[in-house]
């Protein structure tokens, strides 16, 4: 009876196993837009499981499930569907329609997440998607260049890690570093010059908010636009899916587009310059040297490029793997990168850095949700000096004189060698090696960045909820500089009784900021949706300094403070900053057809006097969808917006954070220690603060495959913040002050289209411009503000950093003398201007900042192959090159190296288009004769891509592949001298941080860089 049972229970058992095997089945299919285009990255998941996957770069998709499931089908931007799974279902071939309600959502304005049919403001989106189709940056500054009208972005210097100078719409103050945009990383603050620490591959979307309706949530922190980033998360009941990234590549200084003498034609040239009677030249070799004698053959024969010497072909490289996913209440995404880029200085690691992210997100309980963000990165460099002077490299390489070798050498060409057996290098007619000095004066910078931010959200009801955030920036920065015993700089300059010199100091940041908000929406099913959030935020910022210096190290390999004989500067210091704030911001909208937004806040700051640290800022927008209206039946207009805003914000940049209280330093005096005067308070310092107005007009047509906006805007900056100059008689050099006025204004285009939009073959085009005005509108008793380093000079009722300078009047045809214009306009050599208060200097009429600038790309894509090329421009604005007056110098300086165009000087009466006669080298001037203009286009980035079919990967464990091959800077088109892209003149002259506006004066800098690189991407 028992064997029986047991062998009926096998028997349906079997039966009940094989029904349910019969029940699970794969089902496939191909996933496309509503005009039959294949949709990737679709989220195909079995309703009410943990079970999914998504669809190749083709549309297609495989999964498995059961009879009686449902498939649920989401992507952003489209109306999400779902699926029933019968018996005879095997196949689902999915057509998606557009959700206008989903479009754009990802855009994040101010506190809160919008999309773009209800934006009433100028706001600009870059997808994590395009940022992978650009070219890799160690600091994501720099992505921006060239992708939104308005946004003037200048590469600071081709140096590894080195951010960029961004400034939306223009110059919105006078001092440094107060034009430069505010930017959010998931809601926590990040200084520009630490972007460096986040990883492209961690980044979901860039938003730039540039007017006055969204900035003013921000503040006194938005005066200049606001650049929010937000990192990636997972999917929520999605598997995990990890993802690995990599790309190598090699990078080379760009070509110069002149040409330095070689050993041969400076000899020459240096001999002819003796002819004419300039004395200095005569200890010139090619003075001293016979042509054709021993002498000379034997320095022909050890010539070199000192570019070649000095130089190398550096390498990028990257790697990141990321893990993500989730399941009904969670989601979570972590990544790991490595980037190293070494430069393209020889004997020089460069830059590398090690980071890692994790963020999390996940409902604690049905009116609990949790998220939190936490990123970490380590850099390094070591990246030599850029100042001007003998120890930097890149102005050495032309300099240097071709016959100049690289080591001291014996008379058969080898190089001498001293006690240690080691080559001597040669001093140059610089009396100083940088060759050496690299190696014998190492300098390294140490970067840990930690960015956190965690945010509560309790749901009261369904339209209240209360969020608290909490968000951190903590930056530890170490510089350490080493002079070795026995190096370059300590052989000339150092105490043989006190060998090497250490100077080791580091900054400790901290920026925390505590929000609470409070929000009410309400979508109501007539078509009224209105959001409000109430905000309560505190700001707390602290630096703490050290430098320490020492001499006398017992060898160069011992490099610590404690191995040094004495210490000769200790000092530490610190200062904070807090700023607390009140916020309440509101948005409606009517059917997406009626658009208003409305926000004011009031903020606090602790660096003005008292009765002075609250500022209250406004916007109030209106936007007209004039699509959305029953009475508008043209059908190939799908969106036709009109939208005008205004607002108020503030700026507390650009001053000392005690600018208002007196200060005292202290000192040493005979006999003891003494209180020095540093700083005249003024307890009257205000905000300084910006009224901007924006128009503007969005329109989308044929099935929004042509898309277009235009705005204008008008920027007033009214009680700027600048240190005013004092007497001699003060002991201090200024005093903070509000001083005056300036206007920006401007139009904006942007324009997109989808030339080819079918099934596998897509070409899209667009472009972005920014047509730009500014003017100073008033200054403290109408007076000019002098000039600075670089000869700018600030003058009411002109444009903003006009180049201020003797004008020069070209060659006399008849004696070769340079001529220079007087105030009075006439023509004279320097020897016979008249006298004039100003020297006869004028203000140029030509600014360091670009009347236009943007950028365009084309995009096409066939089967999988996707090329993609991405240019940018500047027109208008006028450099001062300094690099090419270094190296046409008309005989004053005969000892460096010169282009090859130093040649063409005035020999005989007539000559046009020369430079002036050597003879007349002491009239030489600074003038505005080497002020030229940066007018450029760029190929900024190439792309060629292949994404394998899904056909080809269905066996294999991968969901996606795809492998590139990418260019950056491969291409410029310019008629300036040199490479006209330029920031930072000189990173130690005048560094990133402590300059006004780029661009001013080439002197120098870590030039820009060239690369190929390949890379690769996979999903599995």
């Amino acid at each position: 009876m028992t064997t029986k049972f047991s062998g009926i229970l096998t028997l349906l058992l079997a039966f009940i196993v094989q029904i349910s095997f019969a029940q699970q089945k794969t089902i496939s299919g191909t996933v496309t837009d509503d005009i039959d285009l294949p949709l990737p990255g679709v989220n195909i998941i079995v309703k009410g499981t943990n079970t999914g996957t998504q669809s190749d770069f083709d549309g297609n998709y495989s999964i498995n499930a059961e009879v009686g499931q449902t498939l649920v089908f989401s992507y952003l931007g489209f109306t999400t569907q779902e699926v029933a799974i019968t018996p005879a279902t095997n196949t689902v071939n999915l057509k998606l329609q557009p959700d206008a309600a989903e479009l754009d959502a990802v855009v994040v304005t101010g506190y809160t997440r919008r999309n773009q049919t209800v934006q009433t403001s100028a706001v600009v989106a870059i997808s994590a998607e395009e940022i992978n189709q650009l070219t890799p940056t160690t600091s994501i500054d720099n992505l921006l260049q060239g992708k939104a009208a308005g946004v003037q972005v200048t590469a600071a210097n081709g140096k590894p890690g080195q951010g960029a100078f961004v400034r939306i719409r223009g110059m919105g103050s006078l001092v440094a570093g107060a034009s430069s945009p505010l930017y959010i990383v998931d809601g926590a603050p990040i200084r520009e010059q630490d972007l460096a620490s986040i990883a492209n591959e961690d980044i979901e979307n860039i938003t730039i908010l540039k007017d006055a309706a969204v900035t003013a949530q921000y503040g006194s922190r938005g005066a200049n636009g606001v650049v929010v980033i937000t990192t990636k998360s997972g999917k929520r009941n999605t598997e995990g899916t990890v993802r690995f990234s990599s790309r190598y590549g090699v990078i080379s200084k760009t070509k110069d587009n002149f040409r330095m003498m070689n050993a041969e034609q400076k000899m020459q040239y240096e001999a002819e310059l003796f002819a004419l009677g300039v004395v200095a030249a005569g200890s010139r070799p090619g003075v001293t040297t016979e042509p054709g004698s021993p002498e000379r053959q034997f320095l022909l024969d050890n010539a070199n490029d000192w570019q070649d010497v000095l130089l190398k072909d550096g390498i990028v490289q990257s790697n990141n793997v990321s893990f993500s996913g989730g399941a009904e209440n969670m989601d979570y995404f972590f990544s790991v990168g490595h980037d190293r880029n070494t430069g393209i200085i020889d004997n020089i690691d460069g830059f590398e850095r090690l980071n890692t992210r994790l963020n999390l997100n996940f409902d604690a309980k049905e009116w609990l949700s949790v998220s939190a963000n936490v990123g970490y990165s380590r850099s390094t460099s070591d990246e030599p000096r850029d100042r001007n002077n003998v120890q930097n490299p890149f102005r050495a390489m032309y300099i240097y004189n071709a016959y100049e070798p690289e080591f001291q050498l014996d008379e058969n060409g080898n190089p001498e060698l001293d006690e240690n057996g080691d080559p001597i290098y040669n001093p140059t007619h610089q009396g100083f090696s940088i060759r050496g000095a690299l190696l014998s004066e190492p300098e390294n910078t140490i970067t840990n960045v930690m960015l956190a931010s965690v945010n509560t959200t309790v749901k009261f009801t369904d339209n209240f909820t209360y969020t608290f955030g909490t968000a951190i920036n903590h930056v530890n920065y170490r510089r350490e500089s080493y002079s070795k015993p026995g190096g370059i700089l300590q052989n000339l300059i150092g105490d043989p009784n006190f060998p090497g010199l250490k100077t080791d100091n580091g900054t400790q940041r901290l920026d925390m900021t505590l929000s609470n908000r409070l929000n009410y929406s309400l979508n109501s099913e007539s078509g009224h949706n209105l959001n409000v959030l109430g905000l309560f935020e505190y700001n707390f910022n602290e630096n703490n300094f050290y430098r320490v210096t020492s001499r006398g190290f017992p060898s160069a390999l011992l490099t610590t403070q404690v191995n040094a004989a004495e210490v000769t500067i200790g000092t530490t210091n610190r200062n904070r900053l807090t700023l607390v704030s009140y916020g309440l911001f509101a948005d409606y909208n009517y059917k997406e057809r009626y658009l208003a937004t409305a926000s004011v806040r009031t903020d606090g700051s602790s660096n003005f006097g008292k009765g002075n640290e609250f500022g209250t800022f406004y916007s109030a927008s209106l936007g007209w969808n004039i699509a959305k209206e029953d009475f508008f039946a043209v059908d190939a207009v799908n969106d036709l917006k009109l939208r005008a805003s205004y607002g108020t914000v503030g700026n507390r940049n650009g001053i000392n954070r005690y600018a208002p209280q007196d200060l005292v330093a202290f000192g040493a005096y005979p006999g003891g220690s003494a209180t020095i005067p540093s700083n005249v308070g003024n307890p009257e310092l205000q905000w300084e603060t910006t009224e901007t107005t924006n128009i503007g007009l969005e329109l989308n047509m044929f099935n929004n495959r042509l898309r277009t906006v235009f705005d204008y805007f008008k920027r007033n900056t009214t009680d700027l913040l600048f240190t005013i100059p004092t007497a001699d008689e003060a002991g201090v050099g200024g005093i903070g002050g509000n001083l005056g006025e300036i206007e920006n204004s401007g139009f904006e285009i942007s324009l997109q289209g989808d030339i080819i939009r079918k099934n596998s073959f897509t070409w899209t085009v667009g472009g972005n411009a920014g047509i730009m005005e500014n003017k100073i509108i008033e200054l403290p008793d109408g007076e000019d503000i002098i000039p600075n380093a670089f000869n700018i000079l600030y003058r009411e009722g002109e444009a903003l950093n006009q180049h201020y300078l003797l004008q020069y009047a070209g060659v006399d045809p008849n004696t070769g003398a340079p001529l220079y214009f007087g105030e009075d306009g006439g023509t004279y050599r320097f020897e016979d201007l008249p006298e004039s208060e100003s020297d006869n200097r004028v203000l140029t009429g030509k600014s360091s900042i670009p009347e236009v600038e943007g950028g365009f790309f084309t995009n096409l894509s066939y089967k999988g192959i996707g090329l993609r090329a991405d240019f940018i421009f500047k027109a208008g604005n006028y450099i001062n090159n300094f690099n090419r007056a270094a190296i046409e110098t008309d005989g004053v300086s005969p000892n460096g190296n010169h282009h090859v165009g130093a040649f063409n000087y005035w020999q005989q009466p007539g000559d046009t288009n020369v430079l002036p006669s050597p003879i007349y080298r002491t009239e030489v001037q600074a003038s505005d004769r080497f002020l030229e203009k940066g007018d450029f286009i760029r190929m900024r980035n190439i792309v060629l891509s292949y994404n394998f079919p899904s056909a080809l990967l269905e066996r294999s464990p991968l969901n996606s592949l795809r492998v590139y091959v990418q260019g950056q800077n491969l291409l410029t088109f310019t008629e300036f001298f040199g490479d006209p892209e330029v920031g930072i003149s000189s990173g130690e002259t005048i560094d990133f941080v402590n300059t006004v506006a780029p661009g001013e004066a080439t002197l120098f800098s870590y030039p820009q860089t060239k690369s190929f690189q390949v890379g690769i991407d996979v999903s599995f």
